[in-house]
């Protein structure tokens, strides 16, 4: 069975999700996840960042009839 947890990149501890975050709360375009986690060990932090959908590119700069 593959190993599903994130390792820390300083420590190689184990990262522990924080929280999800929609693209909208970082100030960000498009419809998109920052998930933040922390490492359990040395209390480093990182931020992943979803691809916004193909969905969303130009989106907004559709003519309406």
């Amino acid at each position: 069975m593959k190993d599903n947890k994130h390792r820390c990149w300083f420590c190689n501890g184990e990262m522990i999700w924080g929280c999800d975050f929609d693209y909208e709360d970082y100030g960000l375009e498009g419809d998109g996840i920052v998930a933040t986690l922390s490492c359990r060990e040395c209390e480093a932090y990182a931020e992943y960042y979803s691809k916004p959908s193909e969905e969303d590119n130009g989106k907004d700069n559709q003519e309406s009839d």
